[in-house]
């Protein structure tokens, strides 16, 4: 089930970093509500969240958290309160391995920006991490999901889970040593791939409680919120496709011609939205996100030219945009991509 739900998350994913957060005193009510994010909102967890809103939440935690590793504080707290229908689903398996194989197939559920593959090298488990990184999440995601997985598979299994080997892109922290002793092993940096490497033989393990028959059920439920979804989005589809002809035609994306080209009221526009976990504004920025990298990439494309033909009015309001999505310039950002 390899579908790519573009544009949103599980609630679940956001209640849970929200709870840990606050417990760990990061965030509180009125950062959220600065940050547009309403907790009440996240308790169904079969509705999604605007993926552009978690990752604006992930860089506020980025840039004002006191705490060093906080990537790791999150991801070694395993909150089962708060679980969604995936974490749901693989809490019955049968052992490890069959519920990081139906986590890894399933990640859309939760986060289709997010990425792992796994496999078997002789005696050893190599599971490789990737996150979108067009999308702008700071490397503290990364620190997150890893520590995360083998967290969650601690808890499933009773089982300590030690790895041999673990490597991360990033440069080396100042807080290494934490990271060595959570993962129970040296950890190696400026790597090609984040990885989690471990005996294959920890794939057996049982999963504590694992119920074939709540299983069954949880799959089942799984399918159906994937297709309910899938079948929600196309009013988002459809908006995205009316904004992205919108911008190629006149360099402007302005809300009352989408709502006129799609023959919808405003009200209605963002109301249709909202039930799809997205909204108008995330949209356009998604887009000119896409469509910025895009253009930076054509040598014959000046940071000038990108603007004015996404839409704003001179270079300092581009450059304020860029800095937002990707927390750097366009220059700055591009020499990186030059230099991997």
């Amino acid at each position: 089930m390899g579908l790519s739900i573009s544009g949103s998350v599980s609630n679940a994913s956001v209640l849970d970093l929200v709870e840990t957060c606050s417990s760990l005193k990061v965030i509180n009510e009125k950062i959220l509500n600065k940050l547009g994010i309403d907790r009440s909102s996240l308790e169904n967890p079969e509705r999604r969240f605007p993926e552009s809103k978690l990752i604006t939440l992930w860089k506020w935690i980025d840039c004002n958290t006191v705490i060093p590793d906080i990537g790791l504080q999150i991801g070694q707290r395993v909150n089962t309160s708060s679980k969604g229908v995936l974490a749901s689903w693989v809490s019955q398996c049968e052992n490890l391995g069959e519920a990081i194989a139906i986590f890894i197939q399933n990640i859309p559920l939760m986060n289709s920006s997010e990425s792992w593959v796994m496999r078997i090298d002789n005696e050893s488990c190599v599971l490789v991490f990737s996150l979108d990184e067009d999308k702008g999440y700071p490397s503290r995601v990364v620190e997150r999901s890893m520590s995360a997985m083998i967290s969650w598979g601690r808890v499933l299994s009773a089982h300590a889970i030690p790895c041999s080997e673990v490597c991360f892109t990033f440069p080396k922290p100042a807080y290494h040593s934490a990271l060595n002793s959570f993962f129970d092993c040296s950890v190696s940096y400026n790597a090609e791939h984040n990885a989690l490497v471990f005996d294959k033989a920890l794939l057996q393990l049982p999963i504590l409680n694992g119920n074939q028959y709540l299983k069954a059920i949880m799959e089942s439920k799984a399918q159906e919120i994937m297709n309910t979804i899938t079948s929600q989005h196309t009013f988002a589809v459809k908006t995205n496709e009316v904004v992205r002809q919108a911008l190629n035609e006149q360099r402007d994306i302005n809300v009352n011609i989408v709502c006129k080209r799609m023959n919808v009221s405003r009200q209605t526009l963002y109301r249709k939205l909202k039930e799809e976990g997205t909204d108008f504004t995330s949209i356009c920025d998604d887009i000119k996100k896409e469509e910025a990298l895009r253009l930076l990439r054509v040598e014959s494309e000046s940071v000038t030219s990108v603007a004015l033909s996404l839409g704003y009015k001179d270079n300092s309001s581009f450059y304020k945009a860029f800095k937002r999505w990707f927390g750097t310039s366009p220059s700055i950002y591009l020499a990186r991509l030059d230099d991997r």
